[in-house]
């Protein structure tokens, strides 16, 4: 018996009509005749039996019709089980990150991820966070390392919280800043959204930008050269190699401005077993 022979005659039984199977599977009509002949030799009885009224199973036909069923199942369930030992043993997480966090965490968390998941491989887009979030729901990314609070259909871990500061060459008072000047950068919205409250919270006024540069640790090195002062949030496994004068941001109630950093994966993405295992990791090492 073939695998085909198996499949004839199930959808036989599903539907007792030479013409209408024939088409189904794509045979002629001739051949699947020929092939139920064989079947019946082989098992040496009668499978169908041919009436006026159409094809009718006999006793030993609706038997091997319920073992073809079986059959089929068995085999749809072993070849999705070997499909999943594939992917256990190989394949490619596309993950979106922060700018920051791509640069000062993730590389150290895939490593240690890769020594052992040798054959999973990683590809990593960096970005802003509203624009990885955007890319999360479009399914352009698997997974994703964000920092501020976006809402959608995503499940989400917590898994670092940033404090905000004032970076500066020199010690400075703070009533002193709106006359001094702050340079800006390129961050996502929701940061920017968290460091002008803190701003007119303090000052009254909207936070003023007197120079603008594409990433934050192009400003600390500005700051180093005495051009100004930032206020953003210090990245994980910060370095402080100009030696800046960091100064925490609080609010008048005296609480620190803190920014979260969150593992997103999306609610509406089918979860392949390369990827299940690296957000079971992720959630169980990382999560605060």
């Amino acid at each position: 018996m073939k695998d085909s022979d198996w499949e004839i005659l199930y959808e036989l039984h599903r539907n007792p009509n030479m013409t209408k199977v024939a088409n189904l599977l794509y045979i002629t009509q001739p051949s699947l005749t020929k092939r139920l002949q064989h079947m019946e030799a082989e098992f040496q009885v009668t499978i169908v039996n041919r009436t006026p009224k159409g094809l009718t199973f006999t006793e030993e036909g609706e038997f091997l019709a319920k073992q073809a069923e079986a059959y089929l199942t068995f085999l749809d369930n072993t070849r999705e089980r070997l499909k999943e030992f594939k992917e256990n043993l190989e394949g490619e997480i596309t993950i979106g990150a922060s700018y920051t966090y791509g640069k000062y965490t993730l590389a150290d968390l895939l490593l240690e991820y890769k020594q052992e998941h040798p054959n999973v491989n990683f590809n990593v887009i960096s970005d802003q966070s509203n624009i990885l979030f955007r890319k999360m729901l479009e399914d352009s990314i698997d997974v994703g390392f964000i920092r501020g609070d976006y809402e959608g259909p995503v499940n989400r871990t917590l898994i670092g919280q940033n404090e905000a500061c004032l970076v500066t060459k020199e010690p400075v008072d703070f009533e002193d800043l709106p006359k001094m000047q702050q340079i800006g950068y390129k961050t996502n919205d929701r940061t920017k959204e968290l460091l002008d409250g803190w701003w007119k919270d303090r000052f009254g006024t909207d936070t003023p930008a007197n120079m603008m540069v594409g990433y934050i640790d192009v400003a600390w090195q500005l700051i180093h050269k005495g051009l100004g002062y930032t206020i953003c949030f210090l990245p994980d496994n910060f370095v402080n190699e100009y030696d800046l004068c960091l100064t925490p941001l609080v609010k008048k109630d005296g609480t620190p401005v803190l920014r979260n950093t969150w593992f997103i994966y999306s609610k509406n993405k089918r979860i392949s077993k390369v990827l299940e295992e690296f957000i079971y990791y992720i959630e169980s090492e990382f999560k605060i």
